[in-house]
């Protein structure tokens, strides 16, 4: 492999972090998870499983890819999945506290003659392969 390539592409995977993290601190999702009920029981925190799933989609992985077969993690395949299925999580309020926050952020970059629109899209993942 080229050099000046995998030099660039550490770089971009490096920003790519940097502007997933300057997300998670500027729009408090930390605080965010812990309001609605998700919280630490043991292991890795909240926080961290949900930026590093957050940031799947950003990096081309998908779900098996990045967690199930990626050793380098912190965490094993089962944190994440009892993270995401956990019904004491409130992930709807959770989502519906963070497009707010969002929307008010985008509110304040918008004139007022513009129309305003934002779509949010929480449809299920599609798995048509699965059982």
């Amino acid at each position: 492999m080229d050099h000046t390539k995998q030099y660039r592409d550490q770089q971009e995977a490096k920003q790519l972090q940097n502007r997933i993290s300057s997300f998670m601190k500027d729009f408090k999702v930390g605080t965010l998870l812990h309001a609605n009920g998700i919280r630490k029981l043991r292991g890795v925190s909240p926080l961290t499983l949900f930026t590093v799933i957050f940031s799947l989609p950003f990096e081309g992985v998908n779900f098996s890819q990045g967690i199930v077969r990626n050793p380098n993690l912190g965490f094993k395949k089962d944190a994440a999945y009892d993270f995401l299925k956990n019904p004491k999580h409130n992930w709807r309020k959770f989502m519906l506290s963070l497009a707010a926050i969002v929307v008010r952020f985008f509110d304040a970059l918008t004139s007022e003659g513009r129309e305003k629109v934002l779509i949010f899209d929480d449809s299920t993942y599609d798995r048509s392969r699965s059982k």
